[in-house]
């Protein structure tokens, strides 16, 4: 049925177009419809008023910032996203913000890494200071030269190894001698 529709719509002339009916695009209409207006988009909408007509969250692309993987996505991960039915796709994250104290972006009610790891860096120089975290010396740093070399002799290397990291492995072309006709073996006619 789809199949002859379709056909029949490629041949209809423009006169019978005018019996199909046609959609209206009106922007005031959708709140007086039975269809939802998504509440995002008028947080959106506010926002963009609020900050003289900035979009937020913008980078240089003038794109909303979402999520990026940060791994490889698998071949059935991939397969599920592309070809499972709405309900069980995977939903992209809209819950991308800025962080307040250092303006880097994060996931909203999550902690943002670029502080945890400035928080982690003075706590831990804090614990050095108070003594509570030691830094461990190499207990064998102070070797002498040849019980360093005889406790770890390195690795072993043999004669044709030591062959080939020299530069002259490779074999050189003799030059050839030069050409002299008189030399040479004539054919008798």
């Amino acid at each position: 049925m789809s199949l002859s529709l379709r056909l029949g719509g490629s041949f209809l002339n423009e006169a019978l177009l005018g019996w199909v009916p046609r959609l209206t695009l009106g922007l005031g209409a959708s709140k007086t419809s039975g269809i939802a207006r998504d509440s995002r988009l008028d947080d959106l909408k506010k926002q963009i008023e609020a900050n003289n007509g900035q979009p937020p969250f913008m980078i240089d692309n003038g794109t909303i910032l979402r999520a990026a993987p940060k791994k490889k996505m698998s071949h059935r991960r991939h397969r599920t996203k592309l070809y499972t039915p709405g309900d069980k796709q995977m939903h992209p994250l809209n819950n991308i913000v800025r962080c307040p104290a250092c303006g880097h972006v994060k996931r909203s009610h999550f902690m943002c890494m670029h502080c945890f790891a400035e928080i982690r860096t003075f706590l831990k120089g804090k614990k050095r200071e108070n003594g509570l975290i030691k830094d461990v010396e190499n207990p064998q740093s102070d070797l002498d030269p040849v019980d360093e070399r005889i406790l770890y002799p390195g690795k072993f290397v043999q004669e044709d190894e030591r062959m080939l990291q020299k530069k002259e492995w490779i074999p050189v072309r003799e030059e050839p001698l030069m050409y002299n006709s008189k030399q040479t073996k004539h054919i008798k006619r």
